[in-house]
């Protein structure tokens, strides 16, 4: 189930149950209208999970018909929650009778839970605008110098900087764990998984991180822009310039996918670009910003999340995910490195349009592309944005595309 559907944040990560009482709705599994009981939970009224499961079984029978007591739990996006240190402040959850599968239907809930994770998320925006580079760690403030925000939004900070003993310049990334978790669907693990693929050339590099229990900060490589700002500055790309573009996604990706990885947001805007020698370097791109990353072992993922225009029709219909939702972002980014809009309901934010015009047929090329494109380059656009991940093509075949084989 996407957060956004329902108007509400679900935040995923906070310190464990037994440091604080947790804030927390009980939905029932199946059950589209309950809109949920609000319980806190701690250790100091449930001593185990069980306990819960008992406490949870009483407050539903008030509410709602059980077949039998409450056996298990589980999040909006399928993962089971097995004891009382899974559970995180502001979680929804399912509540599963006996031999009961969770079933995928829009849940909601009530107007209190909305109400109490606005108003924690208004306390989280206005601690997020008071910081400034002093607050920063020790560990940050001693290496890194000349910070100047750069973004600053929900649930991140980005500082520019520059060393202060070589003066090569990095990004300081300051992440509120608890709210970027509602983003991705889970755990944060942004710079866990930037641990795992440092060195390639095609990845931005993490270069440090301190990690506080609230917040995470990284040090990143610096580069001068991204492909969004680039085409506001150039333009539509010349086939050329987006085939080099896609070369470096791809084997970035593909090293990506062997590691068992998923970005789940690309898109121009995550796509870093070096200025080199009066020009711009597309032979030297780079993916950034693995916020919504997470691992895909072979166990479909369910969780919506990333950009509406970029999303694949698998993850917006909450039909169960993979690897694939990545080739098809990229198919929309190269079409729209070549053709200056998306493929789907190019003027549209919003993703219900966006869905349907992605399930009224293959791709809406502009007009004034007729001709222009490459047979090569409508034929991999083509490959990439097909509707069914089965027949998609996958990251391992573009290797030897005849578009980026040119």
């Amino acid at each position: 189930m996407s957060d956004q559907s329902n108007g509400f944040d679900s935040r995923l990560l906070c310190p464990p149950l037994h440091q604080k009482a947790l804030r927390v709705c009980f939905l029932r599994n199946g059950d589209r209208h309950f809109k949920g009981v609000n319980m806190v939970i701690s250790r100091a009224y449930f001593k185990d999970l069980q306990a819960l499961l008992q406490g949870v079984t009483e407050s539903l029978e008030r509410h709602v018909v059980l077949r039998s007591a409450i056996e298990h739990f589980c999040r909006t996006d399928g993962s089971p929650l097995t004891s009382l240190s899974d559970f995180r402040e502001t979680d929804i959850v399912i509540c599963c009778c006996k031999n009961e599968e969770l079933v995928w239907v829009k849940y909601s809930v009530n107007k209190d839970f909305q109400g109490m994770v606005a108003s924690c998320k208004r306390w989280r925006q206005r601690r997020l605008k008071s910081m400034m580079p002093y607050d920063l760690p020790e560990a940050i403030q001693l290496y890194i110098e000349s910070l100047e925000p750069v973004v600053r939004n929900t649930s991140t900070l980005i500082y520019r900087g520059q060393s202060r003993v070589s003066r090569t310049k990095c990004i300081v990334k300051m992440v509120d764990k608890q709210g970027k978790s509602c983003d991705c669907g889970g755990t944060y693990m942004e710079a866990e998984v930037l641990r795992q693929l440092q060195s390639h050339p095609h990845i931005i590099e993490l270069m440090y991180t301190v990690e506080e229990e609230r917040y995470m900060y990284m040090v990143l490589e610096h580069l001068d822009c991204d492909m969004q700002q680039v085409m506001q500055e150039l333009g539509i790309l010349a086939e050329q310039s987006a085939r080099s573009v896609m070369r470096c996604a791809v084997a970035a990706l593909a090293h990506m996918h062997q590691l068992q990885v998923i970005h789940r947001d690309i898109k121009p805007e995550n796509l870093r670009v070096c200025f080199t020698s009066g020009a711009w370097n597309f032979e030297m791109v780079k993916v950034a910003d693995f916020g919504l990353a997470t691992y895909y072992r072979g166990s479909e993922l369910y969780t919506c999340c990333g950009t509406p225009g970029y999303m694949a029709p698998e993850m917006m219909a909450m039909s169960g995910y993979g690897h694939q939702v990545d080739a098809w972002s990229l198919g929309v980014t190269l079409f729209y490195m070549l053709c200056g809009q998306r493929p789907f309901a190019s003027a549209s934010q919003d993703a219900r349009e966006i869905y349907a015009a992605i399930m009224s047929g293959g791709p809406s090329y502009p007009k004034d592309m007729e001709g222009v494109l490459s047979p090569e380059a409508s034929q991999l656009i083509d490959g990439l944005l097909v509707s069914n991940p089965n027949y998609r093509s996958t990251i391992a075949e573009l290797g030897q595309h005849p578009f980026l084989a040119l």
